[in-house]
């Protein structure tokens, strides 16, 4: 039994405009990670990502939320790398979570490099796919394969920010692949709802 998503809470919505607003986002495609700013996220390969998007267009924006052990010196790396097309905003309440997440084109989902994460399976993974959003998916093991069976998203190597860079690309200049993405991510959602995931587990147990 995986984990799943409170289907109540997370599901699609069209992208709030007030935030849009707020956040200069309008025309702009929009890739974000949402969570935990630690050291095992490694969120440097994101930032990297960033730059390398900045110098290609203006067409991209990334938005980075949440809190952790890491988010000052990343925000002072972006500082450095003079990073102007990514927003950083603090963590909100959870009944916020989802207007923030209607931003984005595209989620991203990172961890290091390492095989102990190859058993880990974000459950934000399921949150994106509720809501329709295409991930980019930079964790190996269990997840990636979640990913990859349902064509929830694209996957990029862990700590490789070109890759990330080549497949953000890839999603927001091919339409009907984006597009498809989307659909099977909303469809492959509703096996991933935690009412039928504790349907499915009391009858295991029966």
């Amino acid at each position: 039994m995986t984990n799943g998503v409170d289907a109540t809470r997370f599901f699609q919505l069209e992208k709030d405009s007030a935030l849009m607003k707020q956040y200069g986002l309008d025309g702009k495609f929009v890739a974000g990670y949402v969570g935990t700013h630690g050291m095992a996220h490694h969120l440097e390969t994101i930032l990297q990502a960033v730059a390398l998007a900045q110098s290609k267009s203006d067409d991209f924006r990334f938005i980075l939320l949440g809190n952790g052990a890491r988010k000052a010196a990343l925000m002072n790396l972006a500082s450095e790398m003079g990073l102007t097309n990514l927003i950083f905003i603090d963590s909100v309440p959870k009944d916020e979570v989802a207007r923030y997440w209607s931003l984005l084109d595209v989620s991203i989902i990172h961890l290091k490099k390492m095989e102990l994460f190859t058993t880990v399976i974000p459950s934000k993974l399921f949150e994106c796919m509720a809501m329709g959003i295409p991930v980019l998916h930079g964790v190996e093991g269990e997840s990636a394969e979640i990913v990859e069976a349902n064509g929830a998203g694209l996957l990029f190597e862990p700590e490789n920010a070109d890759d990330l860079y080549h497949k953000l690309v890839i999603l927001k200049n091919d339409s009907i692949r984006y597009e498809q993405i989307k659909e099977k991510a909303l469809v492959a959602s509703k096996k991933y709802d935690r009412k039928a995931l504790a349907l499915e587990f009391l009858e295991l147990l029966k």
